[in-house]
């Protein structure tokens, strides 16, 4: 017996087939995080039109195509009482804690009066700190979860830190924590506000880089004298920070604060990966299967 589910409807894509009847796939998204492919043919007959982030109840069955699962969808219904949030990953995160710490961080470590009122900016954006406090970090790969943003800008804030202090003489400390807080910021207009697991047509046309640079200057065009340089060089930690150009990086690393940055950027992204695929798989200890995206096993010990 078929037993009916609830799912968030993302990244949904409608065509037809080669006799021209209407289809269906989209990613499903039910309340335990789980992400599963979905397909649904003769969807005409339907008695609404499915849209990204609606929740609906499905019926289907498991199957394999190209390798890996696909829920073939039978019957759906949409249902209107249901909260989007119940259907996007959570880890348990404190928001509120983080985000705390995340600003004892900032007032510790950025003394310079302009780069302070370029703090003071981003704190006084009530929707961009919103945004910053909910948004996953990504759709999927690393911190893909409620808060998973905030989590991740503070692990490399802490280790900008540690690096700024073990090299004080070549790396401006202030210069990297900035670029530790706003390097990822671009994220809240990169994602949809309302479900987190969309991207919007800024974040496809432009890309997180580019909006973050966007966000950030917009801050330091309100304060009177901010230099050129130091704007100069904070918008290259940002620009930078993928690393490489074919990782959508427009210029690679070029200062110190950069380098650090796009290296730090890239272990807690990876180590957060481990996280999730041992949890995912279930494992407790013993080999992870292959993963694509770090092209090896993974071992996990005790």
């Amino acid at each position: 017996m078929e037993i009916p589910v609830k799912y968030m409807i993302t990244d949904l894509i409608k065509s037809r087939t080669k006799d021209g009847k209407p289809y269906l796939r989209a990613i499903m998204c039910d309340k335990e995080g789980n992400r599963r492919h979905g397909i649904m043919f003769d969807t005409d007959k339907l008695d609404f039109d499915p849209e990204n982030g609606y929740i609906v109840e499905a019926i289907g069955v498991i199957q394999q195509y190209a390798g890996q699962d696909q829920l073939k969808i039978n019957h759906m219904k949409i249902i209107e009482d249901a909260d989007p949030a119940d259907f996007l990953p959570k880890k348990g995160l404190d928001e509120e804690a983080l985000f705390a710490e995340m600003t004892e961080i900032l007032l510790e470590n950025v003394n310079d009066t302009h780069l302070v009122k370029l703090v003071e900016a981003f704190l006084d954006d009530e929707d961009t700190v919103r945004l910053f406090k909910k948004m996953p970090a990504a759709k999927s790969v690393h911190h893909a979860y409620l808060s998973g943003l905030l989590e991740h800008t503070l692990s490399i804030m802490k280790m900008a830190v540690m690096m700024a202090d073990c090299h004080k003489e070549v790396v401006n400390k202030e210069h990297l924590v900035l670029g530790a807080l706003f390097h990822d910021i671009g994220k809240t207009k990169e994602l949809a506000a309302r479900t987190g697991l969309e991207y919007t047509d800024s974040g496809k046309l432009l890309g997180h880089l580019i909006l973050g640079v966007e966000i950030m200057n917009t801050y330091i065009a309100t304060i009177d004298g901010f230099p050129d340089e130091a704007k100069m060089l904070l918008n290259h930690l940002i620009l930078s920070h993928h690393g490489l150009l074919e990782y959508g990086s427009p210029k690679k690393p070029k200062t110190p604060e950069a380098f650090i940055l796009h290296h730090l950027d890239d272990l807690d992204a990876k180590l957060n990966t481990f996280s999730s695929i041992f949890e995912r798989e279930g494992i407790e200890k013993g080999w992870s299967g292959y993963d694509r995206l770090l092209e090896r096993q993974l071992f996990k010990h005790t």
